[in-house]
């Protein structure tokens, strides 16, 4: 506990003798990637007719076979992703999907996420998030015909929900519905009734679809590290104190690296990423 709590205090004196400024926040990306074909005409020279009248396709000859990919679902491999497992099965033309406000973090966020992956690696080898951010949805399966009539829904949903701010206040430990992922996250304090009103929309626009809402009762956070497996007692009784005052010093250090104005949401599809400006 002494060695956490050195290492945390020593990155915070770290940190705060640092006189560099913080680095611009940069524009929201957008995919680049092509989007799929539309249907094909109706005269396919591809096709002919059956006996009884149905359509039939013509086998293409073997050379061009092999440049078309087998309609089997593909086979997942942790390994390829760091040992997470999928909660659902990957399928062709279904997409995971999910909406939610992104966080740049600053020099402070990084030096805490240090901090907690040191102080947890007695009891758990933690890894940092990727992209920081705060789900306002199940991450839910959307056929390929459905993304732009779901972006377009969204956008429609929230252009007059005003934007908003939001800050954390303490330190919380997550674990998935499947109980194949553990996250350590930044709980949500100031904005919590702001983002209530934002998933009551998005539930409306889900239910449209024929998707699931978010939790009914749900515990807004923004993970910072994560690992495999349900380690939720362990980091709640051997770690958790510890992190709860590392947070502590970190926050009064710098209160404003610890908060964020709302004004666009973000929906992640697959690999197409679409921005929802929030009313001025």
């Amino acid at each position: 506990m002494a060695d956490c709590s050195n290492s945390s205090l020593a990155l915070l004196g770290a940190y705060l003798s640092d006189g560099s400024s913080d680095e611009e926040i940069p524009g929201p990306k957008v995919s680049t990637k092509r989007q799929a074909s539309k249907d094909w005409p109706d005269q396919n020279p591809s096709k002919k007719m059956s006996s009884d009248g149905d359509e039939e396709k013509l086998p293409l000859p073997s050379p061009l076979m092999s440049f078309i990919p087998s309609s089997k679902n593909k086979v997942d491999n942790p390994v390829e992703h760091d040992g997470r497992i999928r909660s659902f099965p990957h399928e062709r033309g279904n997409w995971s999907t999910y909406v939610y406000i992104p966080f740049e973090p600053g020099p402070a966020v990084s030096s805490f996420v240090d901090v907690v992956l040191e102080c947890c690696k007695t009891t758990v080898v933690l890894k940092p998030v990727d992209e920081h951010h705060i789900s306002l949805t199940r991450t839910v399966v959307l056929r390929h015909h459905w993304i732009d009539s779901f972006f377009e829904s969204v956008r429609l949903c929230i252009k007059e929900l005003p934007s908003f701010s939001l800050s954390f206040d303490s330190v919380g430990v997550y674990c998935n519905e499947e109980k194949t992922r553990t996250f350590i996250g930044l709980t949500v304090a100031a904005g919590h009734k702001s983002l209530i009103a934002v998933v009551n929309v998005l539930n409306k626009c889900l239910a449209d679809f024929r998707l699931p809402p978010f939790y009914k009762e749900p515990s807004f956070h923004m993970s910072i590290a994560w690992c495999v497996g349900n380690y939720v007692e362990q980091i709640e009784r051997d770690v958790l104190p510890q992190l709860q005052v590392a947070f502590q010093h970190f926050m009064h250090a710098q209160y404003d690296q610890w908060k964020l104005h709302v004004v666009q949401l973000h929906c992640k599809c697959g690999n197409k990423l679409c921005t929802f400006q929030l009313a001025n």
